[in-house]
C-alpha cells in the first residue's frame, strides 16, 4: 500500500474523494488506499454517487462506468450538466473492455480527467487522485 503524508496533495486540506464502485470488496479496497490522504465517500450505485456529489461537494470523483441502476456515463453526464458538480474532476474506472473503448474514444469524454482498467492497482489510483486534485481548480 502506498505511503506518504496528507500533504503531499498540494495543500493541508484533505481533499474529499467519492469512489463510486457496484463491488463492494473493490470499493472497499480503494477506499483503504485513499483514506490516509483524503476523506473518502463511498456509493455503491449512479443514483446514491450523484446524489452524493451534489450533496457532498467532493474534490475528485472515482467512478464505475457499469453501475446497476443507472450507468457511469449517464451519472457523468448529470454531473456535468449540473452548475455545482460540472468541473469536479472525474476518473473512470472500468473493468469491461467495451466499456473502456467506449469511454476512450468518445470524443464527449475528452474532458474526463482518466479512464483507469479495473481491478486498478494502489500506487495508479493514489497517483491518479493526486494528479486530479492538483490539477482542480476547487482546490486553493
Amino acid at each position: 500500500m502506498p505511503a506518504g503524508p496528507p500533504e503531499d496533495f498540494h495543500d493541508s486540506k484533505r481533499p474529499r474523494v467519492l469512489i463510486a464502485d457496484d463491488v463492494l470488496d473493490q470499493l472497499d479496497l480503494y477506499a483503504m488506499v485513499l483514506e490516509p490522504h483524503a476523506e473518502v465517500l463511498k456509493a455503491s450505485r449512479g443514483e446514491a454517487a450523484y446524489s452524493m456529489a451534489c450533496a457532498e461537494s467532493p474534490d475528485v470523483i472515482i467512478l464505475d462506468l457499469l453501475l446497476p441502476d443507472v450507468d457511469g456515463f449517464d451519472v457523468w453526464r448529470r454531473l456535468r450538466a449540473n452548475p455545482e458538480t460540472a468541473t469536479i474532476p472525474i476518473i473512470f474506472l472500468t473493468g469491461d473492455e467495451e466499456s473502456l473503448f467506449k469511454a476512450m474514444a468518445s470524443p464527449e469524454l475528452t474532458n474526463v480527467f482518466a479512464i483507469l482498467k479495473k481491478p486498478a492497482g494502489g500506487d495508479q489510483l493514489l497517483k491518479t487522485v493526486r494528479a486530479a486534485v492538483k490539477a482542480s481548480s476547487r482546490q486553493p
